[in-house]
Parts: C-alpha cells; structure tokens; sequence
C-alpha cells in the first residue's frame, strides 16, 4: 500500500471513485473485468455495469456479483453506455474499464495518489497489450507520439505543461478508456455518441481544449489490454479504422473544435483526414473492394481544403 494521500484542492484521501463498465454481449469476458475492480487496493469504490442491449446471458454474470450495480439499456454503442453510467456514478473521480480489460490491484491508489499530489484534471496508465500473435508489449515504450514528451525524463507520474498537453491530444491519444481515470469536475460533457470509434480521446480533448488542463501519465504498466476480434479498435479489419477512426471522427472533431483551435492545429486535423483518405483509397483499390466508398471519402477530403489536398496528393505521387 501507498503512504497516505495527501489532501489537495479536489482530490481527497477518501474520494468515492465509479468504475463505469459498458458491455455487450461479452458474458464470457465481464467477470473478468469486474473482479479486477473489485479487487483493487483502493477502498472506496462504486463499479457500475452497463449493459448496453446483451442477447446473451451478461446479465445473470453480473448479477452473481454482490455489490456491483447492473444497469441495462437498449443497445446504443459505447459511448452512449459510458454516458449511461456517469448518469448513476456518485464518485467525485470517475473511470471506465472496458470488459475485456483488466486492471492490476493498485491501479485505481496509484492514479487517485496522483491526482491528489498533481492537482490533475486526469492520469492515464501504460499497460500490457496483448497482441493477435500471443505477444505482450509496453504499450508507452512503443508509442512513437509519446518518445518527445519523456526523452530524458524518468519521474513518474510525469506532469504535461499545457502545451505539451494540447499538442498531444491533438495528434493522438495515448490513452484508451481503460487507461484514464477522470476528476468529474473536470468534465464539461459526455463521451459523444456521434463518434464511431474515438469517443474516449473526445471527451478528453473536451477537457483540453476547455481550459489549461493538468494531466499526468503514470509509467508502470498497471492494467492489461487483450486484444480479440470485437475490440471497438484493435478487432477491426484496417479499412474499417481508417474510414471510422481516421476520417470520419476527425471530421467530427473538426466540426466540434474548428472554432476553439489556432489555425495551425486545424491543418494538423486536416493533414490527418486527408492523409487517411489517401490511405483508404490505396487500400480500397489494392483489395478491390468499396471503390465507391474510398473515392466519395477522396472526395469530401478535397473539398475540406483543396490547397492542402493537392500538396499531400503530390508528395504521395511522387514517393
């Protein structure tokens, strides 16, 4: 066990966290999940799961669990599930463990410990991937987007400056739902259900963009992702990721943040659609399928901004 937390501005010792659970028909997987919460170092808990529409037996599973709160609702996707739970969660600190995840026991002490000492906004946490292959990896130590922020720096947790926080956030998100835990002051919405894949990396750029956030990432790897053929992400075909993730949600950020961003972080969500929407036609051509598609998604890509489109169409041609 850690030392006692020290009481800062938001963040107390005994601060109630929920642990928010979305699940759809993963009966076989949710007990994992859920046992992982329950035995978590940090007393002072509430695990909520969220049924989101199960056609199998999710809800006898959860059920055999005392003191987990089991809230059903129509299917919706996972965005609409997490909101569903904050709607429940008493806690001042809030996380989501996605059902197929697992946290290691002193998870939620650690990211709660570093809340409370950092003043933070949010803390995410490395982890164990498992990949298709059977492989493990640190998932941070591989992480390209990650290496200019840590070179030459060892603390852990490891404090961004705003900056650093903002540029980040914008490029990438280091830190998938299972990873982050979330002081609820802090939120100034809900994940958005009109993302496809990314409505974790939204709400966190909500916060970002809102004011000069504080968040930390915590190096150790403290929970661990298994990766399976349902996976919102990793258990879809490359195609689907770049269409979903990589084109249509980034044109939703755009729509959402277009008017909170510096003309210079508009070209960097810019550069990524366009960019994407190159691949995807690539892709869609060489396995020849969904030419329509890929070239309507070309398309709308020129039409976001010409200028910029021409300039990445030539740099590709001449590769």
């Amino acid at each position: 066990m850690s030392e006692p937390l020290d009481i800062v501005v938001g963040v107390r010792a005994e601060a109630l966290v929920s642990v928010i659970i979305p699940t759809y028909n993963r009966a076989a997987l949710v007990g994992r999940a859920i046992e992982s919460a329950l035995a978590q170092t940090y007393p002072h808990k509430q695990i909520i799961v969220v049924d989101d529409g199960s056609t199998d037996h999710t809800a006898d599973r959860v059920k055999g669990y005392p003191g987990v709160e089991y809230v059903y609702r129509p299917n919706g996707g996972q965005a609409a599930a997490r909101t569903t739970g904050l709607g429940v969660a008493k806690g001042s600190i809030i996380a989501s463990l996605d059902s197929d995840d697992v946290w290691e026991p002193v998870f939620l002490e650690r990211a709660v410990a570093a809340m409370a000492t950092l003043s933070l906004d949010f803390v995410f946490i490395n982890w164990y991937q498992q990949m298709p292959d059977g492989r493990v990896i640190d998932y941070f130590e591989g992480f390209k987007y990650l290496r200019p922020y840590w070179t030459g720096r060892t603390e852990s947790p490891m404090l961004f400056t705003y900056a650093e926080l903002r540029r980040l956030y914008l490029e990438c998100c280091p830190s998938p739902s299972s990873s982050v835990v979330i002081r609820r002051e802090s939120f100034v919405g809900v994940w958005n259900d009109r993302i496809h894949v990314a409505d974790d990396w939204c709400l966190l750029l909500d916060i970002v963009l809102s004011k000069k956030a504080r968040a930390a990432m915590i190096r150790e790897k403290l929970w661990h992702k298994t990766i399976n053929n349902d996976n919102i992400y990793d258990g879809r075909n490359f195609y689907e990721v770049l269409t979903l993730m990589y084109v249509d949600d980034t044109r939703e950020m755009l729509r959402r943040y277009s008017g909170r961003l510096t003309p210079e972080e508009v070209t960097v969500l810019q550069v990524r659609c366009i960019d994407h929407s190159f691949q995807l036609t690539r892709l869609g051509f060489a396995t020849r399928v969904h030419y329509g598609r890929s070239l309507l998604k070309l398309g709308q890509a020129f039409l976001l901004n010409p200028l910029l489109f021409s300039k990445i169409g030539w740099k590709k041609l001449l590769k």
